[in-house]
């Protein structure tokens, strides 16, 4: 066993190991954002080693974490959606530390080798329905295996996609939109993390961007117009930079720019988080 889980490891992307060891570090903190008892078995030392080389440790991933715990949480509870799909999920491990309404069902989509890994991991009990599927977004049929798995078309649902579209082409990241926007019902959310190709020239984020060069996972792919993109697709969407949301969380993000000075120029440096509504029908432009 131990031998089949260094071999899966090699597999998977170094994003993952650094997704979970930031929110373990976050965890053990006495003033944690969220608590992710899991995150350290997960992160491996591969995580550790690449989080101790960034600028901020990873509070850009703390914030996106709290953002889309506390988007989640409202949407289920308060608007009553029970359908929560996480394509690349990772490691994440929202459907165990987390409360959720009865009924709650997720849905998790990765490569094979990440679910592999994680499941052997992760000894716990959810605390709702969990589906796992391992399929490549990019290539399988992952539409139809997710129906096949119980996921509704017909009903409202969350879509969460983390950590993914800055290191796909455009096009690839255009392409699993159109996918999944055919899949949300009227009323469904979206939420997704973004950049800006001003993050990719700017000389205040020129070491974030070689150190993604360097651990394997350069950042490619810029959205100028996450508002506009999404409108394409049928979604009404909103979002704000990362930085904003730090300095209201208590957690400084890089490039470290005073708050004063954040504007529509300077936030174009920092990661959009971004939530979305799907519009009726008759309200939607024609694809």
């Amino acid at each position: 066993m131990i031998d089949m889980l260094d071999s899966t490891k090699r597999r998977i992307s170094v994003t993952a190991f650094l997704t979970a060891a930031a929110r373990a570090v976050e965890s053990q903190r006495p003033d944690r954002l969220f608590d992710d008892p899991w995150a350290a078995l997960l992160a491996s030392r591969e995580g550790f080693s690449i989080l101790e080389k960034g600028e901020d440790r990873g509070a850009s991933i703390v914030v996106r974490t709290r953002y889309f715990d506390e988007w989640l949480q409202r949407l289920t509870q308060e608007e009553g959606l029970r359908q929560i799909v996480l394509p690349a999920a990772g490691l994440d491990t929202r459907a165990f530390r987390l409360t959720w309404p009865p009924a709650t069902r997720f849905f998790e989509l990765d490569l094979p080798a990440v679910v592999l890994y994680k499941e052997a991991r992760l000894q716990a009990q959810p605390r709702c329905q969990r589906t796992i599927l391992a399929v490549d977004l990019t290539s399988s049929d992952w539409e139809n295996q997710l129906q096949q798995a119980g996921f509704q078309p017909a009903l409202p649902s969350v879509w969460l996609v983390e950590g993914l579209f800055f290191y796909l082409p455009l096009e690839q990241t255009r392409q699993l939109l159109a996918r999944l926007s055919r899949l949300a019902a009227p009323g469904s959310w979206l939420g997704f993390d973004a950049i800006h190709s001003a993050m990719l020239s700017s000389p205040l984020t020129s070491s974030r961007i070689q150190l993604t060069k360097k651990n394997g996972a350069p950042w490619i792919g810029a959205i100028a117009d996450p508002v506009a993109l999404l409108a394409s697709f049928g979604w009404q969407a909103s979002f704000v930079s990362n930085a904003r949301k730090g300095y209201e969380y208590g957690r400084a993000i890089f490039p470290f720019i005073a708050p004063e000075a954040l504007n529509a120029e300077t936030e174009k440096l920092y990661h959009m988080l971004v939530t979305a509504k799907r519009l009726p029908l008759e309200e939607s432009p024609r694809l």
